[in-house]
């Protein structure tokens, strides 16, 4: 096994995306007392949340960047992969449900930056196929000798 491998592009460019998505801006809020943009470094009214994506997003790139270089064990790297798709859906479902919560007190309105972790889920689920396929061709080599 190599570092250069498919599997290791798409961890890389899913880790970039979830670095990226840490500084923008994940919803915006229009209130009567003013408009709030809310990420997860930003601050908005609610704290929590905030605390809650950013410590999410933090834990995917942490263990996206992980997965990478867990490269000669394909077993565990495939698992960590599948532990990161499970966290970027928690991710996703915790910015839905921020989005519900807000629709009540304020205008809540999705930027396009909200994007980005789908975009990591979808590099993330494509990188643990190619993992798959590895495992396959390594056992089948295996079986040959």
């Amino acid at each position: 096994m190599v570092l250069q491998r498919w599997q290791s592009v798409f961890l890389f460019l899913a880790a970039i995306a979830m670095a990226v998505f840490t500084f923008m801006p994940v919803m915006g809020l229009i209130a009567d007392d003013g408009n709030i943009s809310l990420s997860a470094l930003g601050c908005g009214e609610n704290g929590v949340c905030s605390y809650l994506l950013l410590t999410l997003d933090c834990l995917i790139v942490v263990m996206l960047l992980v997965t990478i270089f867990k490269y000669r064990d394909l077993k565990l790297q495939q698992r960590l992969c599948k532990v990161n798709i499970l966290l970027t859906v928690a991710l996703i479902m915790t910015i839905a449900v921020m989005w519900l919560m807000q629709r009540g007190q304020a205008i809540a309105v999705l930027t396009p930056w909200v994007a980005l972790p789908f975009v990591a889920l979808f590099f993330t689920m494509w990188a643990s196929g190619r993992i798959k396929a590895d495992r396959k061709l390594l056992s089948d080599s295996e079986r040959i000798r």
